[in-house]
């Protein structure tokens, strides 16, 4: 996330009217909201407005989304691939998990160290079918799909809380807090979003 804003944009359709949601899935900041800000753009100006929303921010997008994108001709240069970026996180959680069974293998003082205490991460996620209630229903499945991200996005800051408490695992990516270990996949010019 570091060539622009670690803020996303969820980008859905319901009758045409484009619908955005927006999370950070940067690293994570005490008492600050991941879901940052939704809009319902049924005014005439929409696609000025789906622009300035999309504008310098990784995507994810429903197929009504993609479409409405490409009909107002909003340039998509980066797609934020969850089902990559769950697998990234699993992968993370299974290498610090690796790193305390090598621990506690060659300990040689006969303390004991704590185990990590992993969170559950959610199930893979389909966009077209994700729903969540919301105020407006037609932010239902936008909101389904932001939360999703919100959830993972979570349970990243628990593994990371948890990699930090321990000096053994912080040589496995630093000091400080990391971001969640979004996989982002390159739009080709020539291909519409």
């Amino acid at each position: 996330m570091s060539q622009s804003s670690s803020v996303s944009a969820v980008v859905d359709a319901v009758d045409g009217i484009p619908v955005v949601w927006w999370v950070d899935v940067g690293a994570g900041s005490a008492g600050m909201p991941r879901l940052c800000g939704a809009w319902v753009l049924d005014a005439p100006d929409a696609a000025e407005t789906l622009r300035a929303l999309t504008a310098t921010r990784v995507v994810v997008a429903t197929t009504d989304g993609r479409a409405l994108l490409g009909k107002h001709e909003v340039a998509v240069e980066r797609v934020l691939d969850l089902a990559a970026t769950l697998t990234a996180v699993v992968a993370a959680r299974d290498e610090l998990q690796a790193a305390y069974e090598h621990a506690v293998a060659t300990r040689k003082n006969g303390r004991s160290l704590t185990a990590p205490r992993w969170p559950s991460l959610p199930e893979p996620l389909d966009v077209e079918t994700a729903a969540e209630a919301g105020g407006d229903p037609r932010t239902s499945r936008a909101l389904g799909i932001a939360r999703w991200i919100d959830r993972l996005c979570t349970a990243w800051d628990a593994i990371e809380e948890q990699r930090l408490t321990r000096a053994y695992m912080r040589a496995l990516g630093g000091p400080a807090a990391r971001a969640v270990p979004a996989v982002i996949e390159a739009v080709p010019s020539d291909v519409p979003a």
